[in-house]
């Protein structure tokens, strides 16, 4: 047997209170909330692009480190250097490491020094160095090397999976500071092959550059007095990588966007018939959080939040506001017998909420991208 909803207990003026309360709140949760998380995406996103910046810029000083110290380079025998990237065979953003194949070539004059020994790839590990050219006219040398290096590098993944990269190939060599040596880039020579593919992404950029890089310690060398900084000359070529389309965007959070638009669809039931009102929601928590677990399989085990993990969150936060929303509905409904106000609360939320879901995705996503 039905029983009829009990008597209405709020006059209009606690029902208009109760309806500003309810819509602040939703505005604060999906425009102040929304608007926060996309403005710090966007300070991630400069402040990335001008580590990317700095570390290509021959003059500047790279982020996080201390300045090199200037050196004489009028004595240093110069030589010239360039490089030929024949592809990328692996690359992990979980593991951050990435793997190169490339060519280097050497130009230089005079038998005093040889700059192949004691070469080193910053970051990386030189796994196989195959000698494939070398030429003597007098005193003008030229050798050319195949090399196979392992590198290191942190990803940035704030931006994940809207997300852009700069690969690094630091090389100098460790037996010849800078006042000996200094490298000159072959900048017309210098390139990347058409072979170079790295899935998911573009290859939208390419410089190579020579910049000083210090080191803090003598290492032990009794020739130096104690705090002398040594540098060297450091070679650089870097690619830059950016997102190729939204297929893997979509990929990741198809499943989350239609548990976050059935969890919707609880405004439109009754709020007496508990179990299909509260099902919808709770069954789309479960997918959220299934989703979530998906995403954190992508990214390294780090305490930085990616693009990705503030969409999970939002949508996670935006299906507990619709399980707030109906048990709030049910209370007007059966416990003060406000169907009206009850029915007014579901449309209203409906819409507030489904439009401030994606007004707060496209902020994220603007604040990614642009």
């Amino acid at each position: 047997m039905s029983t009829a909803p009990a008597k209405s207990t709020l006059n209009p003026q606690q029902e208009r209170r109760w309806f500003r309360v309810w819509i602040a709140g939703l505005l604060i949760f999906f425009l102040v909330g929304g608007g926060g998380m996309a403005w710090n995406l966007w300070r991630a996103k400069r402040a990335e692009r001008e580590d990317f910046r700095l570390l290509l810029d021959a003059a500047a000083t790279d982020p996080g480190v201390t300045a090199a110290v200037k050196t004489d380079t009028s004595n240093a025998t110069p030589v010239t250097m360039g490089i030929y990237l024949e592809r990328i065979s692996e690359l992990s953003i979980k593991d951050a490491t990435w793997t190169a194949v490339f060519d280097l070539w050497f130009r230089w004059q005079g038998a005093e020094l040889n700059p192949v020994e004691g070469l080193v790839v910053m970051d990386g590990t030189i796994e196989s160095r195959d000698k494939l050219a070398e030429t003597h006219d007098g005193d003008r040398h030229y050798a050319r090397y195949r090399i196979v290096a392992k590198l290191t590098k942190p990803f940035s993944i704030s931006r994940f999976p809207l997300d852009e990269h700069l690969l690094l190939l630091a090389i100098e060599n460790g037996g010849l500071t800078r006042d000996k040596l200094l490298f000159v880039p072959d900048l017309e020579n210098s390139s990347v092959s058409s072979r170079v593919k790295v899935p998911g992404y573009d290859l939208t950029g390419r410089i190579a550059l020579e910049k000083p890089h210090s080191y803090k310690t003598t290492r032990g060398d009794p020739r130096l007095s104690p705090g002398t900084k040594s540098t060297y000359s450091q070679f650089r070529f870097g690619i830059n990588l950016e997102r190729s389309g939204w297929g893997l965007y979509f990929k990741m959070f198809q499943a989350l966007y239609i548990a976050v638009a059935i969890a919707f669809l609880a405004c439109f039931i009754k709020p007496t018939d508990v179990d299909p009102r509260f099902g919808l929601g709770v069954g789309a928590l479960f997918a959220a959080v299934a989703n979530s677990y998906l995403v954190g399989s992508f990214v390294p085990d780090t305490g930085e939040q990616a693009l990705a993990d503030v969409v999970n969150f939002l949508g996670i936060l935006t299906i507990l506001v619709t399980l707030i929303e109906s048990t709030v509905s049910l209370y007007l409904y059966d416990r003060c017998g406000e169907v009206e106000l009850s029915q007014r609360l579901d449309m209203v939320s409906f819409k507030l909420m489904f439009g401030g879901f994606i007004a707060a995705n496209v902020l994220l996503i603007l604040a990614a991208c642009f």
